[in-house]
């Protein structure tokens, strides 16, 4: 392995930190006070290494220089990757310091598309020619449909355990607070199970943007196919740093400013989550698991008659629309500097 691969590799690490760092998957159980903030980074974090080295795969294959053109792949060259890889990363940490939950594909594809777009500034290059535009309309078609399941499939959810408080209530004849806590608690432990299948499809899934890279160079014979184990347990590890010391910021910021939330509400949210990321992560289809979430809490609150705070989601959506052309335009500036320089 020679110098340059290695400083992909060390690069590289710094992006699957900030991918952790930008994971709000636990706020959920946060907001509703299922578990403490510290136990939920950690046990997150676990999780998330875990999602990392068992499943990110099919995602990894798929997302990457693949989204160029077959013009523009033939051409592509490391100082196009550490363009992408450093705005991705430097944009995530950047919005996780402020508690702002992005999307890593978002970040991605919009430092593609700003290497792409410097790119046909050389003589005899196109714009309209550099990039995978299928590909790429595959990925946004995934960013509009799965926030719409989530929001349906959480007010379904939600509208079940509503209809499951009710029966109870018919059941017994009156249901006290005590009899409530009993229920909550008991909401509490199954959506401790949902959520660990959301971290884990969520790690698979972010950590994608990372392994795919790496899945290039061993494709390349640039890096040997036998530490492919070992560079999924390094992402693995650098996803969960990120998360347990930046993400809290996030997850804190998610978990109690948009709705409230009680632990059964949490497991409609979780469950339905559960549901959407998993199916596209083992489907190997890259999604914003952090438009599926908030959308379904958004889902959650709907179904419950209740509004959600609108001031703290327009900062998200802002977020949301900012994320892609501040990606793009960092990319293209840092692709620029590094070919003038070298």
């Amino acid at each position: 392995m020679d110098l340059m691969i290695l400083l992909v590799v060390l690069i590289t690490l710094y992006l699957a930190f900030g991918i952790g760092s930008n994971d709000e998957t636990m706020s959920s159980v946060v907001g509703s006070g299922s578990l403490s903030l510290n136990k939920a980074v950690l046990w997150g974090g676990l999780l998330a290494s875990l999602g990392c080295i068992f499943l990110s795969k099919n995602v990894g294959k798929n997302i990457g220089s693949s989204l160029f053109s077959a013009e523009l792949q033939i051409e592509y060259d490391v100082w196009m990757m550490f363009a992408i890889i450093l705005s991705t990363s430097t944009w995530l940490v950047f919005a996780s310091k402020t508690g702002a939950p992005i999307s890593t594909t978002h970040s991605v594809v919009g430092s593609v598309i700003g290497v792409a777009f410097m790119w046909s500034f050389i003589p005899g290059n196109d714009f309209l020619y550099s990039l995978n535009w299928i590909k790429l309309g595959q990925i946004a078609l995934g960013w509009i449909l799965s926030p719409i399941l989530g929001l349906i499939t959480a007010s379904l959810m939600q509208k079940f355990v509503h209809n499951f408080m009710t029966r109870k209530w018919k059941k017994d004849g009156i249901i006290g607070f005590l009899e409530i806590e009993v229920l909550e608690k008991k909401f509490r432990l199954i959506l401790l199970f949902f959520i660990s299948v959301t971290q884990l499809s969520r790690g698979g899934n972010d950590s994608a943007n990372a392994i795919g890279i790496y899945y290039g160079l061993i494709e390349n014979g640039d890096i040997p196919q036998n530490l492919e184990v070992l560079i999924k347990i390094l992402i693995g590890c650098m996803i969960a740093l990120g998360l347990i010391l930046i993400g809290r910021n996030v997850i804190k910021n998610v978990g109690g400013s948009l709705i409230e939330m009680r632990p059964s509400d949490a497991f409609a949210i979780e469950s339905s989550n559960a549901i959407v990321v998993l199916t596209c992560t083992l489907l190997g289809l890259p999604i914003s698991g952090s438009h599926v979430l908030i959308f379904a809490i958004i889902g959650s609150g709907l179904s419950k008659g209740e509004k959600p705070n609108w001031k703290s989601l327009k900062k998200m959506i802002l977020a949301w629309i900012v994320t892609f052309p501040a990606a793009a335009i960092l990319s293209a500036a840092i692709y620029l500097g590094l070919i003038l320089i070298f």
